[in-house]
């Protein structure tokens, strides 16, 4: 199957390209694609199948990356090569973007049913952005995974904006676009760099040498901060982190998909991909460790006061791809430093890419939960929520097994790569003290996470029953079943064969029984702390924000908390986003607006000014030349006399005074 796999991004661009042309013109449409949605489960599904296929043979052949090429397009000296390039990193996100986007189309069809001719649309371009992120995932060149990237980028503009009419959505998808292009800039330097120093950009031929890459360390830092800049604006990461909560205004399937397999996972993909190239600059791998500490920090802190539901997610989102990124950098500066770590990259590396499984299935579970939710109750704030519990037993029992997974509860799947995460982190922080801060914010922000997570579900299921809500259909509640499974036994994929470092790593392959394994994360005291941390937070919430059947009005001991000083301060401020996103609008109007008006001036009074001055001169002078055309003949022969009258003195007297002769 390997040798097919370029078959997987190929299904579900046919499909929509089928979508297109068979939706939009009447003569060719049908029932079967009167909307799309059967078309794009069709070429989704295929896509599926397809990838999960392939990914149990890389999983099961060997260790060997598997690549195809082929002539992309060549000239007299240089020749650009497309392809595939597949192992264990490329197999295990061909698994989170077949599973989730085929259950999110699957959602889509009951979710979307409502919207008449809009959704050949929809279905159109959610089976593009399925397309275009399998073939950055499997593409073998940073060329080729350039060019999906920006078609991804594309793609979230197009669904983000899909209620085009409203200009909250109108305003948030140019936000999105706009914001991740400037992450998109630094990415194509890095690819600059790297092309102008080793003359290729193929993964192949890049990670062949690790000598020759040790020798151009310099220029590795700055490829690699650049390449770590396109991750930043495309995951959301502190400082352009700001536009994901903004992108909450399409449509729920939408954000289950941006969040847990496409295109904020593609920052996380980048930096793995990346991987061979950081381990020679420290530096680089330490500011990626900062930056995801730091913005998983903050952005828990912002989601303990959000009311929206879907923004609570959102910044729940931008904390985990935080924990990702803080595990790519400690297992990258701990190589680095030790010139091979085993333990680092057990705990390292892997622990981010199994994070990244895990987190993909229990945040699509959680979109597509409050969905169902806001398709029942035609609302996003909590406050407006509650006693959802009887009226829908099934979405609410699948988004408490993914809260408990995103908590970190013992036994779900979180909790494996959760801790995991901070065990690297800590392992670090006995060489370098940054590592210790950054471990205790991430056991911080593990508490925090416990903490909103618990009071969303709260807000949203506990109180007196709504009479008016109901359960979703079964197309919407199979989903949520499947991957409310997965939220629980997916993380024991730490488990399979050799353990999950033995499919998806890099260095050393680290080999250890599972019971000693077991032993070890049940024993640490890093796990006694990761438990604590999340237990103690789902208490308080609970404590604050639990309504018991009879319990009409919001719990007391909430208001209490947030109505007092220092904590109204500190509520105002975190709701206001640290006024990180009011900075970037005052930026815009106080520099970019005078810049702008700046420029118009300039292009107004020197460009035009100069063009127009110039058209000027020639119409005034033309208009005193006509003054001499008078139409007599004796005006026309006394100027040939004067003329010829000038030319004998300027020839006769002037130039001979010169000392000219002709």
């Amino acid at each position: 199957m390997l040798g097919q796999a370029w078959l997987i991004p190929a299904f579900p661009i046919a499909a929509f390209l089928l979508i297109m042309v068979c939706g939009r013109f009447e003569p060719l449409r049908s029932r079967f694609v009167s909307s799309g949605g059967w078309l794009a489960l069709l070429g989704v599904g295929a896509s599926s199948a397809v990838s999960l296929l392939v990914a149990w043979e890389v999983f099961t052949g060997g260790h060997t990356p598997y690549e195809q090429t082929w002539t992309w397009f060549e000239g007299a000296t240089f020749a650009f090569e497309g392809g595939i390039y597949l192992d264990g990193l490329a197999a295990l996100l061909l698994v989170v973007v077949g599973i989730v986007s085929f259950l999110v189309v699957m959602f889509s069809v009951g979710y979307m049913a409502g919207e008449g001719e809009r959704r050949i649309r929809y279905y159109a371009e959610i089976c593009l952005f399925v397309g275009v992120m399998q073939g950055l995932v499997i593409a073998n060149s940073f060329l080729l995974l350039f060019i999906f990237w920006e078609l991804v980028g594309l793609c979230s503009y197009l669904l983000i904006g899909f209620w085009y009419e409203k200009p909250s959505a109108a305003s948030a998808a140019k936000k999105a676009f706009l914001v991740t292009r400037v992450g998109d800039v630094f990415l194509l330097f890095g690819l600059v760099i790297l092309f102008n120093t080793f003359g290729t950009l193929r993964y192949s031929e890049l990670f062949a040498d690790p000598a020759l890459l040790a020798e151009h360390a310099t220029e590795l830092k700055w490829a690699t901060l650049c390449l770590f800049g396109g991750a930043i604006g495309k995951s959301a990461q502190f400082p352009l982190h700001f536009w994901l909560p903004d992108a909450m205004e399409g449509p729920s399937t939408v954000s289950a998909l941006i969040h847990a397999a496409t295109m904020v996972k593609a920052g996380v993909f980048l930096v793995a991909r990346a991987y061979p190239l950081i381990v020679h600059s420290p530096d680089t791998a330490l500011y990626i460790a900062i930056t995801g500490g730091f913005t998983a920090f903050i952005a828990a802190s912002m989601a303990l006061v959000m009311y929206d539901i879907k923004r609570v997610l959102a910044y729940s989102t931008i904390s985990q791809l935080g924990y990702m990124f803080l595990a790519l950098g400690a297992g990258a500066w701990a190589f680095a430093h030790t010139g091979g770590d085993a333990y680092a990259e057990a705990h390292g590396y892997t622990a981010g890419m199994f994070h990244l499984l895990n987190h993909a299935f229990f945040k699509a579970l959680l979109f597509l939960g409050a969905g169902a939710v806001i398709h029942a109750v035609h609302t996003q704030d909590m406050r407006e929520m509650g006693g959802l519990r009887k009226a829908m037993p099934l979405t609410s029992t699948a988004m408490g097994l993914a809260v408990l997974s995103i908590a970190g509860v013992p036994f779900f799947s979180g909790f494996w790569s959760k801790d995991e995460i901070l065990a690297a982190v800590r392992h670090n922080g006995e060489a370098e003290p940054i590592f210790a801060l950054l471990w205790m914010m991430a056991l911080a922000t593990a508490a925090m996470t416990a903490f909103y997570m618990t009071r969303l579900w709260m807000m949203t299921f506990t109180g007196p029953p709504n009479a008016k809500a109901h359960e979703a259909p079964a197309v919407m509640t199979v989903p949520l079943c499947i991957l409310g499974a997965l939220a629980v036994i997916s993380g024991f994929a730490i488990f399979l064969g050799d353990g999950f470092a033995s499919y998806v790593h890099y260095g050393y392959l680290v080999h250890q029984d599972d019971w000693v394994l077991l032993d070890h994360i049940l024993t640490a005291s890093g796990t006694h702390l990761s438990v604590a941390a999340a237990l103690g937070g789902i208490a308080l919430a609970s404590l604050l924000y639990y309504r018991s059947p009879t319990q009409a009005e919001r719990p007391e001991r909430a208001r209490f908390i947030l109505d007092n000083q220092p904590t109204a301060w500190l509520h105002h401020f975190l709701t206001e986003r640290l006024y990180i996103s009011r900075f970037f609008d005052w930026f815009g109007l106080r520099c970019w607006d005078v810049g702008a008006a700046a420029c118009n001036r300039f292009d107004l009074a020197v460009i035009d000014g100069a063009v127009n001055g110039i058209a000027n001169g020639a119409i005034r002078s033309g208009e005193r030349l006509r003054r001499l055309h008078t139409g007599f003949t004796g005006h026309y022969a006394s100027y040939s006399l004067g003329g010829l009258g000038a030319l004998v003195i300027l020839l006769r007297v002037v130039l001979p005074l010169t000392g000219w002769s002709p």
